[in-house]
């Protein structure tokens, strides 16, 4: 009778498993030092959506590899290793088609439609684009937004009126550290919600950034449904809590 005979190689194994990591820590050092040397945030963007193509295809092309090295010596670790990759590949091909599906049938919705104005979880924009796999939406401040298709079957779409639209406006103020940072904040709070021109569906965002024993430094996001009415709020903010003009 004949029997299985395993082949083993532990150096061979290791190898691999060497490479691997290798592979691991370059990609991952090549993804840390891009935003120093690449300065432009759209062409950063761009870079990390190419590399991760030739990240998949380098990846692919090891597996690949190790399989043909592995059924020389040891059919189980070349078959296991095949099954991995078919698994991993029905795993982006069924992404890809629910993403695609869902797509389809947002489309065939015809309650949306180019330049309607939406509100999809805490994203806000106008709709510019429905590609194949994901919606396009242009925020206020002009920043694009790619949602794919999956995240909208589980969330609540609003359309909005061009007049229901809040738009948003930042910016910093350095007040003197006389008070509590956090008496600070709720004045400040209490001051913009105050303003008529302030939306009331929509409280101010405000952030302690800066800290020391004369002055603090707040970042603030207040939300309105004019665009002229970012300097009058921005205004009436700086002339109370400025330091500048105390």
């Amino acid at each position: 009778m004949e029997t299985f005979e395993l082949k083993f190689s532990n150096i061979e194994l290791f190898a691999f498993a060497v490479i691997a990591l290798a592979l691991l820590l370059i990609f991952r050092a090549i993804r840390n030092l891009v935003p120093f040397i690449i300065k432009n945030i759209d062409r950063n963007r761009a870079f990390h959506r190419y590399f991760t193509l030739v990240e998949i295809f380098i990846w692919i092309i090891f597996i690949i590899f190790s399989i043909q090295k592995l059924s020389d010596s040891n059919q189980v670790y070349s078959f296991g290793l095949f099954g991995l990759l078919m698994i991993a590949a029905f795993g982006v091909f069924w992404f890809y088609l629910r993403n695609y599906i869902n797509g389809a049938v947002f489309k065939l919705n015809n309650k949306f439609n180019i330049s309607d104005t939406v509100q999809i979880g805490e994203y806000q924009g106008k709709i510019i684009g429905m590609g194949g796999l994901r919606l396009e939406i242009e925020s206020e401040n002009g920043e694009v937004i790619f949602i794919p298709y999956n995240q909208l079957s589980n969330t609540v779409i609003v359309k909005l009126h061009p007049g229901e639209m809040i738009l948003s406006h930042s910016f910093t103020i350095s007040t003197p550290h006389n008070k509590k940072a956090k008496d600070i904040t709720e004045n400040i709070r209490f001051k913009v919600l105050s303003l008529p021109w302030s939306s009331l569906k929509k409280a101010p965002h405000i952030k302690l950034i800066h800290n020391d024993r004369e002055l603090l430094i707040y970042e603030l996001i207040v939300f309105t449904i004019e665009k002229e009415y970012f300097f009058k709020i921005e205004q009436e903010i700086r002339e109370e809590f400025e330091i500048n003009k105390k």
